[in-house]
């Protein structure tokens, strides 16, 4: 039995297969930057804004415990309403994931945020330190 495919049409075929392998290879890298270049500048608002109702919430929580009012827990409740901020944040984080993002490409975008709303390297600081 004849071979099917000349020679020819199989080196076009190795040819073609391996241009769609190289394709495939810098297509990934290069849509996950393209998805991180769309969404930085929302998903830095809502890191932002999400930090600091944590914060917000921790220092109204510290309040609350160490000078007890209803004042103190007016400011609690305002406090915890501010972190529907959050699940904004975390929503967007899913988001991303499901276009492709991993953790540590969402990590990253996440401290380009911080650097990129910070005006000084104290306030970058200030993100990264543990508090009690």
């Amino acid at each position: 039995m004849r071979f099917a495919l000349r020679p020819g049409s199989l080196v076009l075929f190795f040819a073609v297969f391996l241009a769609g392998m190289a394709t495939s290879l810098l297509a990934k890298p290069l849509w996950k930057l393209a998805v991180m270049e769309a969404s930085m500048e929302a998903y830095s608002d809502l890191t932002y804004r999400c930090d600091q109702a944590m914060r917000g919430h921790l220092i109204a929580k510290m309040t609350v415990s160490s000078a007890p009012s209803q004042e103190a827990v007016d400011g609690l409740k305002a406090a915890e309403i501010e972190l529907l901020a959050c699940q904004d944040y975390d929503l967007m984080q899913k988001r991303l994931i499901r276009w492709g993002l991993t953790d540590n490409e969402i990590s990253e975008m996440a401290l380009l945020a911080v650097e990129a709303q910070a005006d000084t390297l104290q306030e970058v600081v200030r993100v990264h330190e543990i508090r009690y």
